[in-house]
């Protein structure tokens, strides 16, 4: 995008405001092990809670997501949304469940969905920029943080609960989910269970508008869905902290959109997780407290062609992190902390294009902040050895180091501008090192580079927040990045499979761009929401960065009056002229959405039916983030119909 496209969104976003629901600014974050809320915390963070998190939680993660500033979904297929933060995703994107990995293997390739359900989150923040130092090299580019109290920290006064059941005309989905916390005596207790079915996606016009002849009309062949889930969690509380655990089951089986229909390709996959967490006040002298995280993940992934076992994808990963948070020293409060990963990783069959390997990750950090009047300064560090040794392959290990500081200067009561710098690495994965065969749901004939070398990011921001009766919120950011690692077309077909060569291969990259969200109250019950954002992304050699966001604007009329909620959002997204070298363009598109919700309250039951218009227009959207947008494209017109009711 040019120049003056960056500073007609900032003016914009400048000239007005944007107004955030109260419940969410009393929310204490994860993302700041010192317990802020959000107008605390020195950082870009977008958080959904709440009703909030009801109206927008979705089948996945990325759809769920995408309505956040610099967030969108790199669909592949209904069964597959994972987050793009500023034009970054997989292994620059962390996705954790409460506070730790989700160690599944969502990382390793597109198709591959996250095994984390919106529908049971409490809470999802989304963390951008340089305070991602603290969740280690996998979070260069953003953290997406889904809270659950699947492990209770507290012991509820009484049984509490809910229900909730959807029904999403565009691909017939009916969605069921449950919770029940309950407790006494310094035990706590929780139980929550999810069901999910859906058929093919219906969409208008063709799948594949470029193979008429052999292409679906109407909806996208073979993107039906199957899900269930299921968790216990339990804790001891006492008057100094808590520990606990949970163990979660998980099944899914979802299609992946064909090239030729008559060629089917399915990932049926099971986990079975177990969670440990815990807290300790005042465990000794000069530390006010003491977080223990532990999960530890039996997750088995089966890719099936046309019905039989192509390749079976085995991980058994581990993950802990604790941190203390120290008292006052010298003016400064800070915590220190350590965390470990730990994964063994096989691919068996057919499509078995990555080595069976081992890979660990030791990381040690440390976060300070300092007040001064009006000044908040906050400086943190990290070192992490990350090594993999892949079967048939030498072993090979990086040393990460990664700093950051911030300044934010509240220079009145409602307002505070903040600059951050960072430098960030990260270590190539297993993928990207030795990768070497055929990978039929990508339609790629993916190649590793055993050469490649550690990314160096140097991120810098500046942002300006107006929180008051009149609220602004505009972010710019530049991210120079030496050694950039990504998936070259290459435009050679590997003859024996007949796919398109993908190599590993890096260079320099810069990543820029700017977020913004607007709303106006026009009365007590209307307010106008205003929005944009935009990244634009090239390597060194003049060439566009591939599968990247396109620029968006748009707005909002919000109306909430006792019971009744509603919100009509309307985003025009831009046409991607830059997709890369040897990639497609993708055309713009308007949108139109509406939620509407209608809450009442019934003694001890709390009941809300809600709403949800997606695409009303019916625009054909082929997203410029996924790899099979010119034969997959988004969803067409959809109604989604649901009730939850709470105790």
């Amino acid at each position: 995008m040019k120049c003056k496209n960056y500073v007609a969104l900032t003016v914009l976003c400048a000239s007005i405001q944007a107004v955030q629901a109260a419940d969410i600014e009393e929310v204490i974050l994860t993302v700041s092990p010192l317990e802020k809320t959000r107008d605390a915390v020195n950082k870009p963070v977008g958080i959904l809670s709440g009703d909030e998190l009801r109206k927008e939680a979705a089948s996945t993660i990325g759809e769920t997501l995408e309505s956040q500033l610099g967030v969108s979904s790199a669909s592949f297929g209904p069964g597959v949304g994972l987050p793009v933060i500023r034009g970054q995703s997989s292994n620059r994107v962390k996705v954790m469940q409460d506070s730790i990995n989700s160690l599944d293997v969502s990382n390793v390739s597109a198709d591959h969905a996250v095994s984390v359900e919106p529908l049971l989150a409490e809470r999802i923040e989304v963390l951008r920029g340089p305070a991602t130092l603290r969740y280690g090299s996998g979070a260069i580019g953003g953290v997406v943080n889904v809270i659950d109290q699947r492990i209770p920290s507290a012991v509820p006064e009484q049984i509490t609960g809910a229900l909730e059941l959807r029904h999403n005309s565009v691909n017939d989905q009916s969605s069921t989910v449950f919770k029940l916390d309950g407790g006494a005596q310094g035990i706590a207790w929780h139980v929550d269970g999810l069901y999910r079915d859906s058929n093919d996606l219906e969409i208008d016009g063709l799948a594949a508008e470029s193979n008429p002849t052999n292409t679906t009309d109407g909806y996208i062949a073979n993107t039906d869905r199957q899900m269930q889930s299921g968790t216990v969690g339990l804790s001891s509380i006492g008057e100094r902290g808590y520990i606990g655990g949970s163990v979660s089951y998980f099944e899914d089986n979802y299609g992946i959109p064909p090239e030729d229909p008559s060629e089917l390709v399915r990932i049926a996959k099971r986990q079975t997780r177990y969670d440990v967490k815990g807290q300790l006040n005042d465990p000794f002298d000069g530390f006010e407290k003491l977080t223990f995280r532990a999960g530890y993940n039996d997750y088995q992934h089966i890719e099936l062609e046309d019905g039989a076992v192509g390749t079976v994808f085995d991980s058994d990963a581990f993950e802990a992190r604790a941190e203390l948070v120290h008292s006052v020293m010298n003016g400064w409060r800070g915590a220190i902390g350590a965390q470990l990963f730990h994964q063994d990783f096989s691919a068996v069959g057919d499509e078995a294009f990555i080595p069976a390997s081992v890979t660990q990750n030791l990381g040690v950090f440390i976060v300070e902040e300092y007040q001064h009047d009006d000044w908040l300064y906050e400086l943190g560090a990290r070192i992490e050895d990350y090594r993999v040794d892949a079967q048939g392959f030498s072993e090979e290990s990086f040393t990460n180091i990664s700093l950051s500081t911030s300044v934010q200067w509240l220079f009145s009561e409602s307002q505070s501008l903040t600059w951050s710098l960072s430098r960030s690495q990260r270590a190539p994965s297993v993928e990207e090192l030795f990768s070497d065969g055929a990978h039929l749901a990508t339609s790629t004939f993916d190649v590793g580079n055993a050469q490649l070398e550690q990314e160096t990011s140097i991120n810098t921001e500046l942002g300006y927040a107006w929180r008051g009766d009149i609220d602004v919120f505009v972010n710019v950011f530049y991210n120079h990045i030496d050694d950039f690692i990504y998936q070259n077309n290459t435009g050679v077909v590997d003859a024996p499979s007949g796919l398109n060569i993908f190599q590993y291969e890096q260079q320099q990259a810069t990543f820029k761009g700017v977020e913004a969200e607007v709303t106006i109250p026009v009365t007590d019950e209307w307010q106008v929401q205003l929005f944009g954002d935009s990244v634009r992304a090239e390597f060194a050699d003049g060439n566009d960065v591939p599968r990247i966001t396109p620029s968006r604007v748009g707005f909002g009329l919000l109306y909430q009056l006792n019971q009744w909620d509603a919100n009509l959002r309307f985003t025009k997204v831009s046409q991607q002229n830059r997709a890369g070298a040897l990639e497609a363009d993708t055309d713009g598109y308007n949108r139109l959405d509406l939620r509407f919700n209608y809450a009442i309250s019934d003694q001890n039951l709390d009941y809300m039916i809600f709403v949800k218009g997606n695409n009303l227009l019916d625009e054909e959207i082929r997203n410029s983030t996924s790899f099979l947008r010119e034969i997959a494209p988004a969803a067409g017109r959809g109604v989604e119909l649901g009730v939850r009711v709470a105790f």
